[in-house]
């Protein structure tokens, strides 16, 4: 079985790729939460300085925008910060998706399915009413950039969702920051194909597990 990943031309799919280095990404896991992070540092960094500007020198950059295991909790206490968190990723079908295609030369048919994700991005600060500022500049670039994001591989964004503001203590620490939570849910296509020569050796092996299990 051959899986192509949505490597095809975009007449056939819509590929998944870096917003960043433009480098295709085959796991739909990595893609959904990698994406959604390069997206908002590119964003931040056209922001002026003194405006939540991001640089890639954490020395310089005003506001961090992480994966969850990347975070430095001292950071974070330091200047407000987006973190991201990958939710569920679902497949609600109950076949093995629909056939796109068959080419004829090989028997090799491609298959094409949507996968639902869903994201959390956390806007982290000291002060509550900057929380809630970072989380309408993120609620409003997913929705006004929607086009842009769905170039680069996202099928649709299903849903767009701003969290209430939470207060979070540390325990053992004076120092308290408020959480606003955005929730995103993206509709992902996945596309691979399977050639005629590994569907055989597939039939082969349940023929010969069935007739052993006997």
């Amino acid at each position: 079985m051959t899986v192509t990943d949505g490597t095809e031309p975009r007449s056939q799919g819509i590929p998944r790729r870096s917003i960043e280095s433009g480098e295709h990404i085959p796991n739909v896991a990595v893609f959904l939460k990698r994406t959604a992070i390069e997206f908002l540092q590119i964003l931040f960094s056209q922001r002026a300085p003194g405006s939540y500007h991001y640089d890639e020198d954490d020395t310089k950059s005003e506001i961090l925008i992480a994966d969850l295991h990347a975070v430095d909790t001292i950071a974070v206490s330091v200047r407000p910060a987006i973190i991201a968190v990958r939710g569920p990723l679902s497949w609600q079908q109950t076949g093995l998706g629909s056939v796109e295609s068959r080419k004829m030369t090989t028997g090799g048919y491609t298959f094409s399915d949507l996968l639902t994700g869903s994201l959390a991005l956390s806007c982290i600060s000291r002060e509550g009413i900057e929380a809630e500022q970072i989380g309408h500049l993120v609620f409003n670039s997913f929705k006004f950039f929607r086009p842009v994001l769905q170039k680069y591989g996202f099928f649709s964004i299903k849903s767009l969702n701003i969290g209430a503001e939470t207060l979070v203590e540390q325990e053992g620490a004076d120092d308290r920051t408020t959480v606003v939570p955005i929730y995103i849910t993206a509709l992902i296509q996945d596309r691979w194909v399977m050639e005629d020569t590994a569907a055989r050796k597939l039939r082969q092996i349940i023929v010969d597990h069935l007739f052993q299990a006997k």
